[in-house]
């Protein structure tokens, strides 16, 4: 098409020049039609072949059983998360502010986090070895740390 022509030259129309036939928009409604209901007819004929050569029986009702509870051992869902977390932490806390043995065989205790940090406090960390060099630090051994003048634990 040359654009450089005037419309009246122009012999060729930008549009289409005929409706589209009734008699292929029939044909092809009645394919479409014929052809959902072939589809129709092979998925209904492969089922009736399965029932009749396949019986597996009526399907297992969930609820036949009744509730089957997971093995010893294995993780719970939690019915009531919060009120779980608060019972966990108070047994912390209770742990945290109480004595009791670690280790009775071992001798080891523990002793209340307040009272801990008191001793702590009075007694200082332990001191390093003067024959270790100077940023060694033995196995074992905690780095000394100096508590500033009038420090008071929080209660």
């Amino acid at each position: 098409m040359d654009e450089k022509k005037t419309p009246a030259e122009n012999s060729k129309p930008l549009h289409e020049t005929r409706d589209a036939t009734v008699r292929y928009v029939l044909y092809f409604g009645i394919a479409m039609a014929v052809a959902v209901i072939a589809a129709f007819l092979v998925s209904w004929g492969t089922l009736r072949f399965f029932e009749k050569h396949q019986s597996l029986g009526s399907p297992a009702s969930p609820l036949a059983k009744g509730r089957v509870l997971p093995p010893p051992g294995a993780p719970l869902l939690q019915a009531h998360p919060h009120q779980d977390l608060e019972k966990y932490l108070a047994q912390q806390k209770e742990v945290l502010d109480s004595y009791g043995w670690v280790d009775r065989k071992a001798g080891i205790v523990r002793i209340p986090i307040q009272r801990a940090m008191n001793i702590l406090l009075q007694n200082g960390l332990p001191i390093r070895n003067s024959k270790t060099p100077v940023g060694m630090i033995q196995p074992g051994e905690v780095q000394q740390y100096t508590v500033p003048q009038g420090y008071m634990p929080q209660n």
